[in-house]
């Protein structure tokens, strides 16, 4: 009788890894592909126009196209090898164990804290209040990023000193060899850093951003240049609330049931979804420039950006500054 019900048990589960593999690969590549194709469109659009170069906003966004580059290139290709085609080089080489997740979190981090200031800047320069509006300044744009590459990698010193490729029972195991750095990893850096800390953030900022953007005065004081890349800032605040509120959720689930007696069907499934949930959170770095679409002044920018790139068509259409 027992033998049966393990025989029961082990075709479910089969069945579970046959229903969510598929969906899980197709995602990965849909994200990947259209990240890719989107973030080099974004550099095109970046590089042609120069906004970047006297708005602190547009220089968030495009320092953040690069991060999310290689977010993709090695985050994402790499999970969709592990996950889909059983190729984990983590498990083949000991120092990508090392270093392969822990500077992918250094950039995830960096491009989640440039994502803050892009709410930030997008509320004060929306604010109705001169001053506040001063404060987005240029000037001090490119060190605040400086000094958050810097410290996110500082941050992350101990995971390449902790994270080992060990031999457990004859199988080879990429993991941090420290538990109480694994429980730090755990309810800090990715329930907090990567999920709850900003959500709340951008969630605050833009809100008030949409309240003083209702507002006629100050609609009417703001340049075009600042509306549109206030505009590009909503929107990409929009992707990240769908794309992390459910992987936020399941984590915090996770969290909560770690002390809780599962059964093996109840453990494959749910490492079933959090393989899902994961591929699901990489959307911030594949859709802000389908985000950015979102606005018409954009789409029409971008489109004399790639005439001049691929035909040597120059246009007369001049978009003001101020």
């Amino acid at each position: 009788m027992s033998s049966n019900n393990n025989t029961s048990i082990t075709l479910a589960i089969l069945q579970l890894q046959s229903a969510f593999r598929y969906p899980s690969l197709i995602l990965g590549f849909i994200l990947l592909i259209g990240g890719v194709l989107g973030n080099t469109l974004n550099i095109i659009f970046f590089i042609k126009l120069g906004n970047y170069k006297i708005n602190a906003c547009s220089l968030y966004m495009f320092v953040r196209t690069f991060l999310d580059f290689y977010v993709l290139l090695t985050g994402l290709t790499t999970r969709i090898l592990a996950t889909g085609f059983q190729i984990d080089f983590t498990l083949m080489n000991r120092i990508w164990c090392k270093i392969r997740l822990g500077f992918t979190d250094i950039t995830d981090e960096s491009s989640y804290t440039l994502i803050c200031l892009q709410s930030i800047d997008a509320f004060m320069c929306s604010s109705p209040s001169v001053a506040v509006r001063q404060k987005s300044n240029i000037q001090i744009a490119p060190y605040l990023i400086l000094g958050t590459l810097c410290f996110w990698f500082v941050h992350e010193i101990l995971y390449f000193i902790f994270q080992d490729l060990v031999i457990v029972g004859d199988t080879p195991m990429c993991i941090t060899t420290n538990t109480i750095f694994v429980q730090y990893r755990s309810y800090f850096v990715y329930l907090g850093i990567f999920t709850t800390i900003p959500i709340i953030v951008i969630s605050i900022f833009g809100y008030f951003t949409v309240r003083h953007m209702k507002t006629i005065g100050v609609t009417r004081a703001l340049s075009s240049l600042t509306k549109q890349t206030i505009s590009m800032a909503l929107f990409q605040i929009l992707a990240v609330l769908v794309f992390n509120g459910p992987y936020t959720a399941w984590s915090i689930y996770l969290i909560v049931t770690a002390n809780v007696v599962k059964d093996t069907y109840r453990r494959a499934l749910e490492q079933l979804i959090a393989s899902f949930a994961s591929t699901y959170s990489y959307g911030p770095y594949a859709s802000s420039f389908y985000c950015y679409c979102l606005s018409k002044r954009f789409r029409n920018q971008l489109i004399v950006s790639l005439k001049e790139l691929i035909c040597g068509i120059h246009t007369n259409q001049v978009f003001p500054n101020t």
